[in-house]
């Protein structure tokens, strides 16, 4: 037995009809706001030595990223790939020291970098040959 009345089961209806009408009208609303997007910027990077000789050193120098951010290099090697990570100055610049070992003379070994902080990303790259030793 329904203790529900004719008359608030009519008026239950338009309630939900308007409740659902509304939700139908402010829902393209909130489908059409765009969503916070992350930044991308560029920065800047630059070898040491462009040509270095096998089994020396040669630093990754990166500049215009944010301070504190937290930075990766990869060297893509013939065979593999080699990370770095380093924390920049709070004037966005960081060097990253790498060992050439036995690289392949004359084969361009590109350097990746990346810095992340927040919803920011800087991005650049370059790259180096490293010559035979004598």
């Amino acid at each position: 037995m329904s203790l529900t009345t004719p008359a608030r089961t009519k008026m239950g209806s338009k309630l939900m009809a308007l409740t659902l009408a509304a939700g139908l009208l402010a829902g393209p609303i909130a489908v059409d706001a765009a969503p916070a997007e992350a930044a991308t910027k560029k920065c800047a990077v630059k070898m040491s030595n462009s040509k270095p000789r096998q089994y020396s050193n040669t630093w990754v120098n990166v500049s215009k990223v944010g301070s504190k951010s937290k930075v990766e290099t990869i060297a893509h090697y013939k065979t593999t790939k080699t990370k770095k990570k380093a924390t920049p100055s709070k004037k966005g610049k960081a060097s990253l020291k790498y060992y050439i070992s036995g690289a392949t003379p004359g084969k361009a070994v590109k350097v990746t970098v990346t810095a992340k902080k927040g919803k920011t990303t800087w991005k650049c790259s370059t790259s180096f040959k490293p010559v035979k030793k004598r």
